[in-house]
């Protein structure tokens, strides 16, 4: 994809590689869609079978996207001027980070619990 493939061989190629036992990871892509992309993606998805709010590890993979789209269009919807200051500072790149990691963290901490009890 970084070397001039389309988006759409791109997504094919993912279909191949994490097969159908592991298409809800790529959720987990989402951040490193560049936007111009995101809704081929997204469309791509759905076409798959793997939608929001299907498993623990959708939640934290949903929660960033939703996390940024409320940040960005918060600070674009014209009820701030530009520069200036408000009670709460939005959080920082690093932050975001942060959290997703955090979020991702917990959620494969989850899946051990399960794949634990399912083995017993």
């Amino acid at each position: 994809y970084r070397n001039g493939a389309s988006i759409h061989e791109f997504c094919i190629n993912l279909r191949q590689l994490y097969g159908d036992s592991r298409k809800f990871l790529l959720l987990g892509l989402r951040p490193f869609i560049p936007e111009k992309d995101s809704q081929h993606f997204e469309n791509f998805l759905e076409t798959i079978g793997v939608k929001d709010g299907r498993g623990i590890i959708t939640d934290s993979f949903g929660r960033h996207r939703r996390a940024l789209s409320t940040t960005s269009s918060s600070t674009t919807n014209g009820n701030r001027a530009t520069g200036s200051s408000d009670d709460r500072s939005a959080p920082s790149e690093g932050d975001e980070w942060d959290r997703m990691i955090s979020d991702i963290s917990s959620d494969i901490e989850a899946l051990g619990c399960s794949m634990d009890q399912d083995s017993a």
